[in-house]
């Protein structure tokens, strides 16, 4: 293909004259073979074929209805078959038994089925093209006789909806409210309108289908329901009454099992994706036929059908308590049947999980219509709840009863016991919590706490016990997942029955959360989990674990670690603890409490306490500055300058963070102040990350009355020389803007500044602004000030490019949609800074060597990781042929950077919908691979250099494995030759042998 491409300006015309309607060639296998030819020159030369796309695609269309021994008349069959479905049948069946021996033209037909194929998988980025032009002709040739072409078609077909769901995936996934924008006008979602409006034709002819004699077309019909609803969920919504026919003869044949295994399948994804009310009306004639199906002897039958009997309960009552809908005479069948299968003891697993599921689904929806089957339904589920292998579906299963809105009996009492049900499952939970299962642990907890929350006050003291004896080994660093769903629960407990709780968790659960706060590794989740664990005991006010005896804990902890004038603790540990002692304040009964406890704070900064403990003191009062107004507190803003003059560093630090962050407490009375310290101390540079704090922790929207203030200091800060500086700078600046728009225009007029530096701030500013606006319902910087800030990239300055870059990249990570308009023209600047700039290379002399210095290094980086974030957020508006010849002179380049295509090359190698056009780049890879695996270090390296080199040896195998698995499928001869040479025998062979057992391993995890 490559050698070839060079060449394809004369071939492709040749070919196309050979096979054009207009030359009326009756020579079938002719025709097939120039159809054979463009799929391979649409995989194998993706960049030189698109001149003369257009052109196959209107030739292949032609021959995809190429049958001239046979007369159609498509008009007529479309109108006659929705009056009579049954007549159709028959002419259909008289079409397919025409048979002739010496007809060929199928082949040419199906030829053209995969150069369809070939373009949509190919051409990811024209998609809104391809669907207006493709379906149809595609829908039409759904009344295909020959089964096998037919077969194509319908894979081709899904193709489409393949590449259109995944394109509309992630559009919604990186979606930040387009519609406010107007922004979905291009890309997936049009793509995805495109194909909605040939929904009606479509179901029509699938209805057609799913009446004929052939099971395999059935089951190919059902495969691309299944596909189409999975690509536009509620597409349906008004055609379902034109399924149910098909599907519900299809659930009664009972010659062909892979037939209804599909059916239900699609049933099963019809149910979930679409509104209840879609498809109540049609519960009474599809319910009992899946019922049957329950009670079929092939396993896999009875497990989809009871997956698709919990879709049914769902629809029957979206809602519990309210009934709209009238469940009442589908329920005893539906109960009794999902019971039986509940009972039974000789089926597989697989069976016993769906009914767990299923019997669960049915109680916590129908708890209150059904309560006469509870008292014999829920032992059951006891039972289940025992049996080792059942046991994680199960209390998953009990979480659900517990969180229902409905009456689901768990507080009934429970026969031959003393207890109720609930009692009996919390005791058997506990000792769930000793159990090495991972999964069973975590599902344990998390139903743990929906029981206690939802029904901690029926139960005793003992169950309170019996669980909080077994969390001590759980609150620990060693598995930080599960110590956050312990905290949580330990939480809950606290605020549901604290007179039963604290007593236990003074000695057993308090000591485990005192020493994971001293962990180096407790930071998110499992940290905000342990602080509501504190705030709630302080909130709860119990006598052995109040503010006092919490705070007191706390300072010991601290004070330990600075005893003999050192730190034990690190860093990380001294803001957890301050963070703990902050909450611990704010939660505090009494505000006397709270104000004591900074005053003690800001004594300690007056008096010549030892530096330790100065640093604590500032972190414990900027956390609880930043949650209370502290302004009322005499001289704490001079205490804490104080520390600026400290010979310590890391106090300075503390000094600096404590004043931003208390400033975040109160912005009317501290922000003028610390605004005009930055005008006049000399210590601005500690201002200015105190105002950095302050705007990061501030979410208050009296921010925004300051901004006009700020601009003038912090513009000024962007034009220092200091990188350090300007990043700071530009940060406040981003943040800045999200709580006041009005920054934005004073951002966008930096951009003509006279100084680089100053436009490389406001670039880089672009990056906090979506950041930190990631989570906001409505964006607050429209599509079009994004690209006026990547307009940047064809600055001269290499600092304002590397900023639009890096720019470029958080705006394709966290808001892809904004780039749909501009991304065409902004790739080309993009690849353009991939390319090894010589002018940019210098030698430095070092006196007794030199060493040679690549000032367009980072920039080539940050075009490269550019690159692989478009290809995970942006992919199907990239041409892939461009990027990969870029990607191929990437692998060629410096260290970092061929690191980066060895990535990316394996992402491309992963996924489906890329893999042609890889294929079609083989040989123009392999090379510069080679060069790779084959260079030689220095006799004189040092280790460092080696390890370097070891790196990417193995990142570079792990790239020629991915790409040898593609070419076992497409014959590449230099890749062949790459591996038979170099990597079977000789040095390397050790090396690539690991890697593919890497990979073997990885694959049988993922498996089990």
């Amino acid at each position: 293909g490559y050698r070839l491409g060079k060449q394809l300006e004369l071939v492709v015309p040749l070919v196309l004259g050979q096979c054009a309607p207009a030359s009326q060639s009756s020579d079938a296998e002719m025709i097939e073979s120039c159809l054979q030819a463009f799929d391979s020159f649409l995989l194998r030369c993706p960049r030189e074929v698109v001149t003369y796309e257009a052109d196959i695609a209107k030739t292949t269309l032609h021959y995809l209805k190429y049958d001239p021994n046979y007369a159609d008349d498509d008009e007529e069959m479309e109108d006659d078959v929705a009056d009579d479905d049954e007549d159709m049948d028959d002419d259909d069946d008289d079409g397919g038994e025409y048979s002739d021996d010496d007809d060929v033209s199928w082949k040419v037909r199906r030829a053209a089925a995969k150069v369809l194929s070939a373009i949509i998988v190919s051409r990811p980025h024209r998609l809104v093209e391809l669907v207006p032009q493709l379906a149809p002709e595609l829908i039409s040739r759904f009344k295909e006789r020959e089964e096998n072409v037919k077969m194509d078609v319908f894979a081709t077909f899904n193709e489409l909806l393949v590449q259109v769901g995944h394109a509309r995936s992630v559009e919604t996934h990186n979606s930040d409210a387009m519609s406010v924008e107007g922004e979905a006008a291009e890309g997936g979602l049009s793509a995805a309108a495109a194909l909605l409006s040939e929904v009606p034709r479509l179901i029509k002819a699938l209805g057609r289908q799913l009446h004929e004699r052939s099971v395999k077309t059935r089951v190919a019909c059902f495969h691309t329901l299944r596909q189409l609803v999975q690509s536009l969920p509620g597409c349906l919504s008004e055609h379902a009454a034109a399924v149910v026919p098909g599907l519900d003869k299809a659930l009664k044949d009972a010659n062909s099992n892979n037939l209804r295994i599909e059916a239900l399948a699609f049933l099963q994804l019809a149910l979930a994706s679409h509104p209840p009310t879609v498809f109540q009306p049609h519960v009474p004639s599809l319910l009992p036929v899946v019922l049957a199906l329950v009670n079929d002897r092939y396993y896999k039958m009875t497990a989809e059908a009871l997956r698709v009997c919990s879709g049914f309960v769902k629809v029957l009552r979206p809602a519990p308590p309210a009934e709209d809908f009238d469940f009442k005479p589908q329920l005893p069948a539906l109960f009794s049947t999902v019971k039986a299968r509940l009972l039974a003891q000789d089926q597989d697993q697989e069976v016993k999980e769906c009914a767990i599921t299923c019997i669960g689904l049915l109680i916590s929806h129908f708890g209150d219509a059904c309560a006469s089957e509870l008292p014999s339904t829920l032992p059951l589920l006891i039972e289940r709840l025992r049996n080792e292998i059942t046991r994680v579906t199960t209390v998953k299963t009990f979480a659900a009863l517990a969180s229902s809105s409905v009456d689901t009996g768990l507080n009934s009492s429970l026969s031959g016991s003393s207890g109720t049900v609930l009692q009996a499952v919390v005791a058997e939970l506990a000792s769930f919590l000793r159990k090495s299962n991972r999964p069973l642990r975590q599902a344990t907890l998390s139903a743990l706490d929906v029981m206690f929350r939802a029904h901690g006050a029926r139960l005793a003291p003992a169950d309170y016990e019996v669980v909080l004896l077994e969390m001590p080994p759980l609150v620990a660093d060693s598995d930080l997942h599960m110590a956050h769903l312990a905290l949580v629960l330990a939480t809950t407990t606290v605020t549901t029955n604290a007179v039963a709780t604290v007593p236990r968790l003074v000695d057993k659960v308090q000591p485990k959360a005192l020493l994971l706060l001293q962990s180096a590794l407790l930071q998110g989740q499992p940290l905000r989990s342990l602080l509501s664990y504190l705030a709630a005991l302080v909130a709860v006010d119990a006598p052995l674990l109040n503010f006092e005896v919490l705070t007191g804990q706390l300072l010991k902890l601290a004070d330990g670690g600075s005893a003999a004038g050192g730190s034990a603790l690190s860093r990380h540990a001294l803001e957890a603890l301050s963070q703990a002692v902050a909450v611990c304040c704010s939660a505090a009964p009494q505000p006397a409490q709270s104000s004591q406890m900074v005053s003690s704070f800001v004594a300690q900064l007056s008096a010549k306490e030892a530096a330790p403990r100065r640093v604590f003191a500032l972190y414990c009062l900027g956390e609880i500055g930043a949650k209370n107004d502290l302004a009322k507190v005499g001289g704490l803003v001079d205490s804490i300058m104080g520390s600026f003059s400290s010979a310590s560093e890391e106090e300075k630090t503390a000094a600096s963070f404590a004043l931003g962050s208390i400033a975040a407490g109160n912005l009317p009375h501290f922000l003028p102040r610390l605004l005009t310290e930055i005008q006049t101390s000399r210590y601005e540079y500690l201002l200015l990350y105190a105002l950095k704090d302050m705007v990061s922790r501030s979410r208050q929207a009296a921010l925004s009355g300051y901004a006009q203030q700020m601009l003038p200091c912090l513009f000024a800060f962007s034009e220092r020389d200091e990188e350090g500086v300007r990043n700071v700078a530009a940060e406040c600046l981003g943040k800045l803007a999200v709580v006041a728009p009005d920054v934005i225009q004073a951002l966008e007029q930096q951009l003509q500044h006279a100084n680089p530096l100053a436009r490389s701030v406001a670039v880089n500013s672009v990056r906090f602004v979506i950041t930190e606006s990631a989570d906001s319902t409505s964006p607050v910087i429209s599509a079009t000030s994004i690209n006026r800030f990547l307009s940047a990239l064809g600055d001269s300055d290499l600092k304002v490019r590397r900023g639009a870059l890096l720019s470029l990249n958080c705006v394709a990570r966290n808001r892809p949609s904004a780039l749909r308009d501009s991304l065409l023209e902004l790739l080309p600047k993009l690849y353009a800074e991939t390319l090894k700039n010589p002018e940019l290379v210098h030698q430095v002399d070092l006196g007794p060597f030199k060493h040679t210095v690549d000032d367009g290094l980072e920039l080539r980086k940050a075009a490269f990781e550019c690159m692989d974030t478009l290809l995970e957020t942006c992919l199907e508006r990239l041409n892939l042929a461009d990027l990969l010849s870029h990607l191929a002179r990437g692998l060629s380049d410096d260290h970092d950077v061929k690191l980066l295509c060895h990535l990316m090359l394996c992402k491309l190698a992963a996924g489906t919908t890329q893999v042609a056009v890889v294929v079609a780049s083989l040989d123009s890879l392999v090379e510069p691979l080679r060069a790779t695996i084959t260079e030689k270090l220095k006799d004189n390296a040092v280790k460092q250099q080696v390890d370097r080199h070891e790196e990417l040896v193995r990142s570079a195998l792990r790239a020629i494995r991915v790409l040898e698995k593609m070419s076992e499928a497409e014959p590449c001869p230099k890749m062949e030759e790459l591996v038979r040479t170099y990597l079977k025998t000789g040095k390397l062979a050790d090396k690539y042998a690991a890697v593919i057992a890497e990979e073997k391993a990885k694959t049988a995890e993922a498996d089990a």
